[in-house]
Formats: structure tokens, C-alpha cells, sequence
């Protein structure tokens, strides 16, 4: 509390002296008015930022203290998911054109800190009388090289 008054003191003097050195001019109650707003944001700052006790009833406690709540990991597993379901979308798309028809498609997406996108691989889930060869070369084809096509018979 004493180092709080001892600040707000000092912020007052040197208000105080900033007036002193406004010259006279048509613009000293313009400038007249910034100091006092400079005035009253110091000590406004100076009072929320300090962690005042007054030990009665209540309490009353001020502090700078806040809780940042990061949406990080959940945005980046529901763009994670969203990446995936419009990948797998495709796939099944294509590979329905030419008559196979996986029971699960799974996408392995990476989203990097940077937030770069990859997608690592494709694993296909496939019936045992599919045509392994032919759904191989339309994803890989569709997708490029790089990513990973695996497939498991169901």
C-alpha cells in the first residue's frame, strides 16, 4: 500500500511539472488536457496493477492476474478432423467411380506449430476381393507421391 501511494505521489509531481513547462500558447489547455489524461491513467494503471489488501471484511484484492484459456489444440484436432473427412470424401468419391467401395478410409494429418499441413498417409480398408492394384494406382495417382497409401483387408 505504501509503495502504491509513493507512485501515485510521483506520478502526480511529475504531472505537475509537465504543466510548469507548458508554454503559453493557444494550445495549453490541449496539452493541459493530455496531461491530465496521462495523470489519471497512471494512477488508474497503478491501482489495478497492484495487489491491494485492506484486511476487513471482504478482502478487497486487485491484481493483473488473468486466465488465458488457448484454443489451440482444440482448433487444430477439429481442422485435423476436417482435413481428414473432406480427404476421405474424395477418395471414396473416386475410388466409387470405378467400383471399390473401402468400408473405412483413415487420413494421418500433421499440423505443425507453423501451422503447416501434410497429410502423411492413406490407409484404405478393403474387402479381400477388391482390387488392391487398381485401388493403389488411382489413390496414389490423385494424391501424388509422398503420402503414404496402406491398405487393410477387412
Amino acid at each position: 500500500m505504501r509503495e502504491l501511494l509513493l507512485n501515485i505521489s510521483l506520478v502526480a509531481i511529475a504531472a505537475a511539472l509537465f504543466r510548469m513547462l507548458i508554454p503559453e500558447s493557444s494550445f495549453r489547455k490541449q496539452v493541459g488536457f493530455l496531461i491530465a489524461c496521462f495523470f489519471i491513467t497512471a494512477v488508474i494503471s497503478l491501482v489495478t496493477g497492484a495487489d491491494i489488501d485492506f484486511g476487513g471484511t471482504d478482502g478487497i484484492s486487485f491484481s493483473t492476474e488473468s486466465r488465458i484459456t488457448d484454443f489451440t489444440g482444440q482448433t487444430t484436432a477439429q481442422r485435423k478432423r476436417a482435413i481428414g473427412e473432406e480427404v476421405s470424401g474424395r477418395v471414396s468419391e473416386l475410388l466409387a467411380a470405378h467400383d471399390i467401395y473401402p468400408s473405412k478410409i483413415y487420413v494421418i494429418v500433421n499440423i505443425s506449430d507453423l501451422y503447416s499441413i501434410s497429410i502423411n498417409e492413406i490407409k484404405l480398408v478393403l474387402p479381400p476381393d477388391a482390387d488392391f492394384g487398381r485401388a493403389s494406382a488411382l489413390v496414389e495417382r490423385e494424391v501424388g507421391e509422398g503420402i503414404q497409401v496402406t491398405f487393410e483387408v477387412q
